[in-house]
């Protein structure tokens, strides 16, 4: 009897192991995808930035970064001069 109720306790201990296990798995898995969408969201602005900075041509580019970065970028449209080769206290290179 004694047998019994410890392979039954080992075999819970076990089992809520493995639950416990696959909730940490998928909870990270989460935050991998969390921080893949935070890292094209950072990109985007710092991007959208720069070339508002420059005074970049390229309307497509600038549109996508845009709308990738928003509400980050619409910041950035209030805040960094057109033109001014600075964003946000960084000077940005000159384009040759």
């Amino acid at each position: 009897m004694i047998i019994k109720k410890s392979v039954t306790s080992t075999a819970l201990l076990v089992a809520s192991f493995s639950v416990k296990a696959a909730e940490v798995g998928s909870q990270a898995q989460d935050a991998v995808s969390q921080t893949g969408a935070s890292a094209i969201w950072i990109l985007a602005n710092l991007s959208y930035a720069g070339m508002r900075a420059q005074n970049s041509h390229s309307a497509g580019w600038r549109i996508l970064s845009f709308l990738f970065g928003f509400p980050g970028t619409f910041l950035s449209y209030l805040v960094v001069v057109e033109g001014s080769e600075r964003a946000y206290g960084v000077d940005i290179p000159r384009r040759k």
